[in-house]
């Protein structure tokens, strides 16, 4: 059936009594059965009209697994792309709590083109801290939008840390690999220091969010730990890396390998310095640069 020519396509240009007689239906059957099958068709028939416009769009939204990361309040996302914006409406408060990874997905009325962005809001006091959302279009690729610089989103900025709304942007396809070597020595090791580290080339910067292999503990002493982040910009030749602590332990590594799929060599940065990481000043750094 067209769906543009709505429900008389699948029955004539008569519409209903086309299929039914001019006396109606009780004129073939006396009573109501067939109506009541009729009803059912067009039901399924209006039903697949709206899905054959309509564009599957599916969502993952982690949040960071630290402090009161996740949120009992009501959280607004909207993505935007190059053909116009998707309004998802309201979030599910269970897709949103604190180190978990929500999924859901929802249905537009069109198709909005390459997801550029995504944006969430909130008027609740309760805070949320997301470390990164993916969007997957019915007919496209996976795309990452991370909180790279750690904004916590709250509806009443004023009296509590964070902004009422934030806009995660894509920043690229590229898949980087990033090799750590923690420390032998005692202490060393850590599951909190919720780690981020911005790239930087020849072609730009990059940054990742919080790096984790889920469900493992990572950063033990004398180990090494391989992450891999999708979804980052292709920045070319290495020049320099930076680390930002946000966890509230301290770290201390050796080495830090990076390469990506069109830099299959690895660039290393050796702590030559002995540094330790920590977002307490009294531990170590929680801003260190490399190159």
């Amino acid at each position: 059936a067209d769906c543009s020519s709505g429900v008389t396509a699948a029955y004539g240009s008569s519409g209903i009594t086309a299929e039914y007689g001019s006396s109606g239906i009780n004129a073939e059957y006396g009573d109501s059965l067939p109506l009541i099958m009729m009803t059912r068709s067009l039901l399924l028939l209006l039903g697949i009209c709206l899905l054959s416009d309509a564009y599957l769009y599916s969502f993952t939204a982690k949040v960071a697994n630290r402090g009161r990361a996740g949120t009992t309040g009501d959280v607004y996302m909207t993505v935007i792309g190059t053909k116009g914006n998707l309004s998802v409406g309201k979030v599910s408060k269970k897709e949103l709590k604190r180190g978990k990874t929500g999924r859901f997905s929802v249905y537009g009325k069109k198709n909005i083109g390459e997801i550029r962005c995504v944006r969430l809001s909130t008027t609740s006091k309760n805070s949320l801290l997301l470390d990164v959302v993916t969007v997957r279009p019915e007919y496209g690729v996976e795309s990452y939008y991370y909180n790279t610089k750690g904004v916590i989103l709250n509806g009443d900025p004023r009296r509590h840390s964070g902004v009422a709304s934030l806009q995660m942007c894509k920043q690229g396809e590229e898949h980087y690999y990033i090799t750590t070597r923690t420390s032998t020595e005692s202490r060393s090791q850590t599951n909190k220091i919720h780690l981020r580290m911005r790239l930087t080339g020849a072609l730009g910067t990059t940054t990742t969010g919080i790096i984790n292999n889920e469900g493992r503990n990572d950063f033990k002493r004398g180990e090494d730990e391989i992450f891999v982040v999708p979804g980052m910009k292709m920045v070319g030749k290495i020049r320099c890396i930076e680390l930002f602590a946000e966890g509230s332990d301290k770290w201390k590594f050796d080495y830090i390998e990076v390469h990506c799929d069109n830099y299959r060599a690895a660039y290393t940065f050796h702590n030559n310095r002995n540094i330790w990481i920590s977002n307490d000043s009294r531990e170590g750094e929680d801003v260190y640069k490399l190159c």
